[in-house]
Order: structure tokens, then sequence, then C-alpha cells
């Protein structure tokens, strides 16, 4: 009888042992930061010098070298910054536009917020957009041997890409022809291929140019 009580309570320790060993009870792993991702503002709409709260996820639990862009212009005071609020300073030169967060070197998705007082004149595609595809070798590869024409503008909005229509009217950075631009489609390589790549400013412009309607200007 003794032996049998010592045997069950050395099998009992042995599996309690076990048990205690295992990592992955009683917990799930904690889940992978992903890209940073703004979800929305508070105002929806402010002066320059006022408050804005970015709302999202993945921003890092500090600011460290992470930055924020408002329309163009770096936002240089921060109040606070955690993983899923921004809170700032809307820069004094900021102008209605894009809203972006990178966090280690990968920005979030770009979203417009306006700057009241502000006026954003309508980009050109005859004297902004055009020459970008003319002098960047786009046309040279998009002029009429590939399924995408950039060489005009009625070819251009026919979006013949194998992966639907390039241009989205009213949305630039949800646009196929921006994402090949920034490099962050989920298919083929980032354009013009081989770079030398486009800088953020003159993406920003051809995104602004097809948020505001993707005019024939």
């Amino acid at each position: 009888m003794i032996r049998t009580y010592f045997f069950l309570a050395f099998v009992s320790a042995t599996f309690l042992a076990v048990i205690g060993g295992c990592s992955d009870m009683g917990s799930n792993p904690p889940k992978p930061a992903g890209p940073p991702h703004i979800t929305s503002f508070q105002p929806d709409s402010a002066f320059a010098g006022d408050t804005l709260k970015i709302v999202g996820t993945d921003f890092g639990a500090s600011k460290g070298s992470s930055t924020v862009t408002v329309g163009g212009k770096n936002a240089d005071t921060i109040y606070l910054w955690s993983a899923n609020e921004i809170r700032l300073k809307i820069p004094a030169a900021a102008v209605t536009g894009n809203v972006t967060v990178t966090v280690g070197g990968t920005a979030s998705n770009a979203v417009t917020f306006k700057v009241r007082g502000t006026v954003v004149a309508d980009v050109s595609f005859v004297l902004d957009v055009a020459p970008v595809f003319a002098n960047n070798g786009c046309v040279g590869c998009h002029g009429g041997t590939n399924n995408l024409r950039v060489d005009t503008y009625a070819r251009l909005m026919l979006g013949t890409s194998l992966n639907g229509p390039v241009i989205t009217p009213g949305n630039g950075e949800g646009s196929v022809i921006i994402k090949k631009l920034r490099g962050t489609a989920s298919f083929g390589d980032r354009m013009p291929q081989g770079g030398p790549f486009l800088s953020n400013s003159v993406i920003d412009k051809i995104s602004l140019w097809i948020t505001q309607g993707a005019k024939n200007n």
C-alpha cells in the first residue's frame, strides 16, 4: 500500500512538472506587430496649430524614430504616442492632403485629412502627371507594347492592367498605379521597374490628382 502511494505521488509530481514546463500553457503567444494602420481622426478637420488625434493600430509603444506627415509636412510636435493613438500639433505649413504614419521604415495607409483655411489647387494631368510618365521611362514600357498604356489620358483611364483598373477616381492611395509606384502592391515589382523610383512628393501629387477625381485637365 505504501509503495503504491509513493508511486502515484511520483507520477503526479512528474505530470505537474511537465505541464509547468510547457511554455504555451495558459496563454497565447503575443500577436506579431503588423504595418501601422490609420483607422480614424479626431477631429475630422482642423486648422494648422490645432491638436490632431490619430487612432489606429501598430504605431509602436513609443515614438522612437517613427514619423507622421500631414499634408506632406512632418509633424515635429508630438504630445502622445502609443500603439493605438497619436496626438500631435498640426504643422504650420500643412495643407489638406494625406496623413501617413511611418514606423520602422514601413508607411501606413495614407488617409486624406482636411486642414481648414487652406486651399489646394487642382493637380493637372497635362502639366503635372503626364510629364512624370514621359520623363521617367514609363511611356517606353507602357506606350503600346504592354497591357497598360500611359501615353495618353484616355489609354491610362482604360486601366487594362492584368490586375484590374489602375485608376480609381476619388481614391488615390487605393489605386493600383499608386501602390505600384510606392512598392506596396501585392504583385509584381515596384515601378518604374528597376528604378530609379519616383520621390514620395511626386507620388503624392499623382495620388492627389486621382483623389481629386482623375480629371482630364
